[in-house]
């Protein structure tokens, strides 16, 4: 099921650090501190050096957005860019960082493509990602698309921005992005609100677009009731989109999960660690890169029997791979959800 040889896509979490405060974002627990339990690191650069790139026959793209952190906050991150020649990179940014020249030097790696965060013009981007320059990251744009770069453009619709969709459009056309492309967050499962907060202090709400549907709408589950029971009632057998398209997701630490949902695990939700040790593997160690080689984790029981177990459905499956890739209720198979439909 899984084999060197068959990966097509690596999604490296190359740093857990970040340089923004999204009050969504997994690296915060609810009052807006950085989990303590999370561990703050930029992956190793020998380890990616020691990957068997050269058996990997079928790793056509390689993507660098994280769960916890910005890939450019990783001081080698040149040095991995040069090492991935051979594929497309893929690159997911807040982009409020490095410097002009950077950002020119960097357009001319021809197999670059990079999705610039960009979430509303002007302070309304700034509501969301918090303690980033909507400026310097328009600027940075402007560099790295002058210098002929592949550039994307994402935005999450909000309350807040939803008014500036058609405006965006425009924008984005005019400085010479390829695409934009416009999505709900799905950080709202239960309520239309989510309250901000900065080191245990309150500062304001977040609001869900007008047009977007909760999860717990979506299942049909009155105010109140848990929707977690209302997925269990009805899921269906558990399609793993990760392994289906070959994927996999490498933490900055250097563990090795079959996706980067199960590898949220690393947020500080101890019950969903506790419950991958004991339904997946036993020690960390046997999935963890600065003990273990590449090959011999995928070859391991963890990848060939456990994970693979773990996706016929109960008593094997883990809570994250029923509330995402369950056949019914899972919340890839409800697309519909970060489906953006502006009126």
């Amino acid at each position: 099921m899984y084999s060197i040889d068959s990966l097509a896509d690596i999604n490296f979490e190359l740093s857990s650090h970040c340089n923004s405060k999204c009050p969504q974002c997994p690296r915060y627990d609810m009052f807006g501190r950085v989990h303590k339990d999370l561990i703050l690191s930029h992956l190793d650069l020998n380890i990616i050096k020691k990957l068997p790139v050269g058996k990997m026959r079928n790793l056509k793209k390689v993507s660098f957005c994280g769960n916890f952190g910005d890939p450019l906050m990783h001081p080698d991150l040149d040095e991995i860019i040069y090492f991935f020649g051979q594929q497309r990179i893929s690159i997911s940014t807040n982009a409020s960082i490095r410097s002009n020249q950077w950002w020119c030097d960097l357009a001319k790696n021809k197999n670059v493509t990079v999705t610039f965060c960009i979430d509303g013009i002007g302070k309304e981007h700034e509501i969301y990602r918090r303690s980033t320059s909507y400026e310097k990251i328009i600027k940075n744009a402007e560099y790295f698309i002058s210098e002929g770069g592949s550039a994307h453009w994402q935005f999450i619709v909000f309350r807040h921005n939803e008014h500036q969709v058609d405006q965006a459009k425009k924008l984005s056309e005019d400085m010479g992005f390829e695409k934009i492309h416009f999505m709900y967050s799905d950080r709202f499962d239960t309520e239309n609100i989510w309250k901000v907060y900065d080191d245990g202090n309150y500062l304001y709400d977040l609001e869900k677009s007008s047009n977007q549907t909760t999860l717990r709408e979506s299942l049909d589950v009155p105010v109140g009731k848990k929707y977690w029971q209302k997925m269990n009632e009805d899921k269906g057998p558990i399609s793993c989109t990760w392994s289906k398209n070959k994927r996999l997701y490498i933490h900055s630490d250097g563990t090795v999960y079959p996706c980067c949902m199960l590898g949220s695990v690393q947020s500080g939700k101890k019950n969903i660690e506790k419950l991958l040790l004991k339904k997946l593997v036993v020690d960390y160690k046997q999935i963890n890169l600065h003990h273990i080689e590449l090959d011999q984790i995928l070859t391991s029981d963890v990848f060939q029997k456990i994970l693979p177990a773990s996706f016929k459905g109960d008593p094997f499956s883990h809570p994250l791979c029923i509330e995402w890739c369950n056949k019914y209720t899972g919340k890839y198979q409800k697309k519909d959800l970060s489906i953006v439909n502006i009126q």
